[in-house]
């Protein structure tokens, strides 16, 4: 940020005699200073030696604006040089002035520059109310560049405390008003910063949607550092979600992309993470190459902790290629750099604790004044009440006889209705709670088991556009997806169901119908996984069989337990349904497989009454747990029991029971299924 400042005051640079200068060359160096938007690179050291001709020309014959705005690229200087003291007092000075000119814009400047130097130098506390300062102001001038740079500030002092949530927000903020100023630099940014929130939030898609964005603004730009920036970013999300190819690719353009003026430690960072991306593919020799060029950037960049952290990197992958020569090297190195490391980070510890020391004290002084000013207030008070007790304390006892005789008899009314009232709140706040455990079961299988084959889905179409997957694995990424888009199909048709009898509550529409029809269907359905998995299903359903149960939850009680057979038989196996009439007017259907059967340690929660639970099948299907949960319920729903028995190893059988039905209701349907797999036995 220091570059736009010290750019302003080039037009003062050329200036031999100060004291001499016309008053046009002085006046074009204070517009050079107002106009603080246009950002280029510059020497540190340059610009404080430019900020303080500026300063000199403005005190010269300058107005007191003018000043003000020095003071500011002053501040800006020593804030690029990690001198924050000096930065700090300059910053406060340009404060004041503003303050006495009543100038709202400089002042909301002049805070916003205050708060990211207190957040540089470590008081986040300070920083913060520094910045809803500036923030009120800028609020109020209604400029909305200003705003945009404040909310951008602020939503890093969030984030940096670990607010994503709140850091998202100012970002999107941030983003509207550069949108409203029409700078397309600024959208560019924001749209990067969202990414990032989103990317710390784990919520991938958006953050990559956000960060394509911001990489499309800043290619129409041309803005190099910004487009680096956004590929950079993109390849971390790519990185964080274990796609380290497409991570390599994006890390591999941001760094060709850096401009000459890049700060070494940043391409240093990124020559780091690309190196990570390779070792993490196995390629080492690649990775220590790049690990060896980030190494002179770091040390220009003079910071001992990212050297020494390259060395220790560059230790672990020499000692992981057996060169143990240049591990033993790097590692000397490493260990020499430590004492360096701990002076570093112990020098920052102690600035920022003495930063939180001096907040502290101040905040301690000012309770302190607000507590005598309490106590005097209190005093006056006091004094005031003892005049005037003596004179209304007849009546007052008198008013209070009455009031406490009134204020039984409106308590005594008032608690009874507190009574009812409560009866009502806990009735609602069962029903709540009911509600909001049906809601998180929702959002947890969907967070959980929509999530994956999505972020399949679209990282298997990015590395279709990118064109550089081999015919191969393209094959094996569109078997495996398909897979898990079947199980994700299956998952949504529980999930409707299950919602819908959530929101249905208790309500059944039961009718007579004939199981035949409806073992059919369920049948139908499966017959796909039953090929694929050379298992034959048998049906022993005598005629007619009319049960009184609602048709949609039948239908899904018998596509669970069925598909759940399948899924848990091995090839060549078979799968059993069965039904038969109770004494009670009961049918009892039955599922039973020649499967894996069932775990001791898991049949206590096979139906989910403690919190979902889901195993791998024979050919390593995937399940949600829901199933089973749902079949109890519907089955209890409409008037049945459902239990099963299992032995590991054999096989399970489930078994149900639901209201025998009128027999004149339905006629009888016949089964009809694929003979090569399915056969019906008597």
């Amino acid at each position: 940020m220091l570059w736009g400042i010290v750019w302003l005051l080039m037009a003062v640079e050329t200036a031999a005699q100060p004291t001499t200068l016309p008053r046009q060359r002085i006046t074009a160096a204070a517009q050079h200073l107002r106009n603080s938007a246009q950002l280029l690179p510059l020497n540190p050291a340059a610009a404080l030696l430019q900020g303080e001709q500026a300063l000199h020309l403005a005190a010269v014959s300058g107005p007191p604006a003018e000043v003000a705005a020095a003071y500011l690229a002053i501040g800006a200087a020593y804030q690029a040089q990690r001198q924050y003291e000096p930065a700090l007092r300059h910053f406060t000075r340009a404060l004041r002035l503003y303050q006495q000119l009543h100038n709202e814009p400089g002042r909301a400047r002049a805070l916003g520059m205050l708060g990211q130097t207190q957040y540089l130098e470590g008081d986040t506390g300070q920083a913060y109310d520094t910045y809803k300062q500036a923030l009120a102001l800028t609020l109020s001038v209604g400029n909305p560049r200003s705003k945009a740079e404040v909310y951008s500030n602020l939503g890093e002092l969030l984030g940096a405390g670990g607010q994503w949530r709140r850091a998202l927000r100012s970002y999107e903020q941030a983003y509207a008003e550069w949108q409203q100023a029409g700078s397309l630099p600024g959208q560019a940014q924001a749209l990067n910063s969202i990414g990032l929130a989103h990317h710390q939030l784990r919520q991938y898609s958006r953050s990559l949607y956000y960060l394509r964005l911001s990489l499309q603004q800043a290619r129409q730009l041309g803005d190099s550092t910004s487009t680096g920036e956004a590929l950079a970013s993109t390849g971390r999300v790519y990185q964080d979600v274990g796609n380290y190819e497409v991570a390599m690719g994006f890390y591999t353009q941001a760094i060709s992309q850096l401009p000459a003026y890049t700060p070494p430690a940043r391409r240093a960072a990124a020559l780091q993470a690309l190196a990570l991306v390779q070792d993490s593919m196995a390629n080492r020799a690649a990775a220590i190459r790049a690990l060896r060029q980030a190494l002179p950037l770091a040390r220009r960049a003079g910071s001992q902790i990212q050297v020494s952290t390259l060395y220790q990197k560059l230790a672990d992958l020499y000692q992981r290629e057996s060169n143990y020569p240049q591990a033993l090297a790097a590692q000397r190195r490493y260990s020499d750099l430590q004492d360096s490391v701990f002076a570093e980070r112990r020098s920052a510890q102690i600035a920022e604790l003495q930063t939180r020391y001096e907040s502290e004290k101040k905040g301690r002084e000012i309770q302190l004044l607000l507590k005598n000013r309490q106590i005097q207030d209190a005093n006056l008070r006091r004094q005031k009440l003892l005049r005037n007790a003596m004179a209304v304390g007849a009546l007052l006892l008198l008013l209070a006889v009455a009031a406490l005789y009134r204020g039984r008899r409106e308590q005594a009314r008032i608690n009874r209705l507190l009574q009812r009232k409560n009866r009502a709140i806990n009735r609602q706040k069962q029903e709540l709670s009911h509600l909001n455990h049906t809601k998180d079961t929702l959002f947890s299988i969907i967070s959980h088991d929509l999530r994956s084959p999505l972020s399949s889905l679209y990282s298997m179409l990015t590395l279709q556009t990118l064109g550089n997957l081999p015919p191969e694995r393209m094959a094996a990424h569109t078997q495996r997806l398909s897979r898990t888009l079947d199980v994700t199909l299956r998952l949504l048709d529980n999930l409707l169901n299950w919602s819908a009898a959530q929101i249905q509550g208790d309500k059944v529409r039961p009718e007579s119908i004939a199981l035949q029809t409806a073992a059919e269907e369920a049948l139908a359905l499966l017959i796909g996984d039953a090929e694929r998995k050379s298992i034959q299903l048998l049906t022993q359903l005598p005629a007619p069989c009319l049960v009184s149960a609602d048709l949609n939850m039948l239908r899904l009680v018998l596509r669970n337990l069925v598909g759940n057979a399948i899924k848990f038989t091995p090839a060549e196996g078979t799968v059993t349904l069965a039904a038969r009439l109770q004494e009670t007017g009961m049918w009892e259907i039955s599922v039973t497989d020649t499967g894996v059967g069932i775990a001791v340690a898991d049949q206590a929660r096979i139906f989910g009454e403690n919190g979902l639970h889901s195993t791998l099948g024979t050919a390593r299907e995937k399940g949600t747990g829901l199933g089973l949960r749902l079949c109890k319920e519907f089955v209890e729903r409409n008037g049945g029991r459902i239990s099963f028995a299992s032995v590991p190893g054999q096989g399970s059988t489930f078994r149900f029971t639901l209201p025998a039905a009128m027999p004149e209701v339905l006629p009888l349907l016949p089964v009809v299924l694929a003979p090569a797999i399915v056969a019906a036995a008597g």
